[in-house]
């Protein structure tokens, strides 16, 4: 097979380094990752829920119609899913409804904050919000394929690569954040689109490429640029877009799950759902209440990133415990300084790292 994975831990995470051809790496990734590949499925909360929409007539004709736009826009991507789970012996039908969780209308919860700012230095900071039943399944995942850009993610076994904080090999770092959407179009599925982002080499390129590329759901994106040090939230969902870019004078902005600078956005309160995503959407705003309170320092740093994104849960901070209602923790917290090109980790029992950009992104020594 014309693929090859190295194994290491950072920060006490799981850290794989996935180097060959498109198809081979998948399907060996499928391989090697089989049994978390198979935890993580079994494990999703919102398993029940896809099945049984997906059974209506409703949810069938919905899912057809992204299936169909992600396939014929995404083909690459598609067959790197099918690599996946033929490597890991699951369906892949299994898989690809579970990638398109976001994208057919129906409730996905809330999950994950981002930070941004720009000034004498750029920093992008990101909470991983997940089930704590993914603890020790969730991993970094280095992709080499041959002819792309490489790229790192944080990865959920099953899933593709997209959909979580992101680093590339031309100096582009984002965080991901969901956004909930009712009624979604018939286009691709975000993840698919949030995989070819990974090819953009500036923030420009990132920016224009979310403009050109609507996804059937949505995600925000918070991107940033290690050589301009320019720094941007993208929404984008449902085929709108909005772009806010920081300031290059002290700019500080933030996101956590709901729409922010769409002037006519999409419904995100789910049919059939209503409480549950009053109580989700009031969590979100609970964390961006707390966001929006803040007063940065004047230079913040590695530091303040952290103690603002791990310090305590609302109402006065935006870590997530799992305690009580909620049922999400977070599963690892980066901050990355964009002007000294160095990343932060730390897992979910507080276990920290860092390195170069460029170390995340390189072969294995």
């Amino acid at each position: 097979m014309n693929a090859h994975i190295d194994e290491t831990t950072i920060a006490g995470l799981r850290w794989l380094v996935v180097t060959g051809e498109r198809n081979a790496a998948f399907t060996l990734l499928g391989e090697y990752a089989r049994e978390s590949i198979t935890a993580v499925q079994s494990k999703m909360p919102e398993r029940e829920g896809l099945q049984s929409f997906t059974r209506s007539d409703r949810g069938r004709r919905i899912l057809a119609d992204v299936v169909a736009a992600t396939t014929h826009a995404y083909p690459r991507y598609t067959e790197e899913l099918r690599a996946l789970a033929t490597g890991a012996t699951v369906p892949y039908e299994d898989l690809l409804l579970a990638n398109l969780r976001g994208d057919i209308g129906i409730d996905d919860g809330t999950g994950c904050t981002d930070l941004a700012w720009r000034g004498t230095q750029s920093f992008v900071a990101h909470n991983e919000d997940g089930a704590p039943a993914l603890d020790g399944h969730f991993m970094l995942l280095t992709l080499r394929i041959e002819g792309d850009l490489p790229v790192t993610v944080q990865w959920y076994p099953g899933f593709l690569p997209a959909n979580t904080l992101t680093v590339n090999g031309a100096g582009l770092v984002w965080g991901i954040n969901h956004i909930q959407v009712t009624t979604p179009i018939a286009a691709p599925g975000r993840h698919f689109v949030a995989r070819g982002l990974q090819q953009c080499t500036t923030l420009t390129d990132a920016i224009d490429y979310l403009r050109s590329n609507p996804s059937a759901g949505g995600f925000a994106y918070t991107l940033g640029d290690t050589r301009s040090g320019r720094v941007a939230v993208v929404e984008a969902a449902a085929g709108q877009v909005a772009v806010r870019e920081l300031p290059p004078d002290n700019g500080f902005e933030w996101h956590t799950n709901h729409i922010r600078f769409m002037p006519n956005p999409p419904d995100q309160a789910a049919a059939g759902t209503a409480t549950a995503n009053l109580g989700q959407r009031e969590e979100s705003l609970a964390r961006g209440q707390v966001l929006d309170s803040l007063v940065p320092v004047l230079e913040p740093d590695v530091d303040w990133f952290t103690q603002v994104l791990t310090g305590s849960p609302v109402p006065t901070g935006v870590h997530r415990t799992a305690a009580g209602t909620d049922p999400l923790t977070t599963l690892c917290t980066t901050v990355t300084n964009l002007t000294d090109r160095t990343i932060l980790i730390r897992n979910h029992h507080g276990t920290t790292a860092t390195l170069t950009l460029t170390e995340l992104t390189a072969e294995p020594h």
